[in-house]
């Protein structure tokens, strides 16, 4: 069982690997462009590698493929229930440009950068960590696909700026794509595959703990990021703009409280909960800025919003798991 402590040990620490991205970017050791150039790494080459990865550690297994469908639905049903409240929320407001950014910091998670990492770190090793990372990998796939329809959308107003492009081309698509046709041909694990004692089972065997170096980035790469993004936020904007905190209390309580509330009492396995609170509980999506850049909105609005809201997760993540467990009964 999964204790408080747990919890809050395993996001502070996690956090504490954005210490040195945070360090160098204040002594200027850091290019312009370092933030951009980490998070290209990690989004075009570790995560993808991660989920590759993961699926190879599970062979194929009904009661998995099963739940990969129920991850699926609940966090797409958790999205769109939240899509729906911001709505409602900001109904009278919807055509200010800062309560765009507000909204979309609402709904989002930074699920990819920084619940990844957290799911490795607080369930390190062995098959129960891969079953997550999958349900996981389900969860980003989900994230990517409403994130270019209604995230593009929420932020702009302009049905045109819906891309299927962009979707299909996001690397962490079409890993999954490619660790879900193996999974459902394969049904085994790369190596399983050749007989043990060969050379054909070293060089798969070293093969795969090549892509596990690669998978093992992410943790450290993300928070590095994370650190960089932290030591570019001036502190009296990150203390001062309300909407911030308006962003980061919608985030991180009403968005934990609905997917909390949409699975507890569900008869389906732990692990889809585990797997969907922690994951949509996470501060806001760090794709915010980067988002607002492209679409000409607030960029700065946006960075202090993902900052403060992850800030503030050091609290929220344990607190919320505590509530979790404690009142609503969930364990693993």
């Amino acid at each position: 069982m999964v204790e408080f402590s747990d919890v809050l040990i395993t996001v502070i620490f996690l956090l504490a690997l954005a210490v040195p991205g945070f360090i160098f970017a204040k002594l200027k050791m850091f290019s312009k462009t370092a933030s951009e150039t980490l998070s290209t790494i990690v989004l075009y080459g570790c995560q993808p590698v991660l989920i590759v990865t993961s699926f190879q550690g599970c062979a194929y297994d009904t009661d998995i493929a099963i739940n990969m469908l129920i991850t699926a639905g609940l966090a797409l049903a958790a999205h769109l229930l939240m899509i729906a409240i911001v709505k409602l929320v900001f109904l009278k407001r919807e055509k200010d440009d800062k309560v765009k950014l507000v909204k979309y910091l609402s709904v989002f998670s930074n699920c990819g950068f920084m619940g990844l990492p957290f799911l490795q770190s607080l369930f390190s090793g062995g098959e129960v960590q891969s079953e997550l990372i999958i349900y996981c990998a389900v969860v980003l796939t989900i994230f990517t696909v409403l994130n270019w329809t209604f995230g593009a959308y929420m932020l702009t107003g302009d049905k045109k700026q819906i891309s299927a492009k962009k979707i299909l081309l996001n690397p962490v698509i079409i890993a999954i794509i490619l660790s879900l046709i193996l999974f459902f041909t394969l049904q085994k694990p790369f190596v399983e595959l050749v007989e043990e004692g060969t050379v054909w089972h070293t060089v798969m065997t070293k093969f795969m703990g090549s892509l596990n170096y690669i998978s093992n980035m992410v943790t450290p790469l993300s928070m590095i990021v994370i650190g960089i993004r932290l030591a570019n936020i001036r502190f009296k904007h990150l203390i001062t703009d309300k909407w911030a905190y308006v962003a980061t209390g919608m985030k991180l309580v009403v968005m934990s409280f609905v997917t909390m509330l949409l699975v507890a009492y569900l008869p389906i396995a732990s692990t889809i909960k585990y797997t969907l609170f922690f994951l949509l509980s996470m501060p806001s999506a760090a794709s915010g800025a980067m988002m607002a850049v492209q679409y000409g909105k607030d960029s700065d609005f946006a960075s202090v919003g993902v900052v403060m809201s992850t800030i503030f997760s050091i609290a929220t993540l344990p607190l919320l798991y505590l509530f979790m467990n404690g009142v609503l009964g969930v364990t693993l």
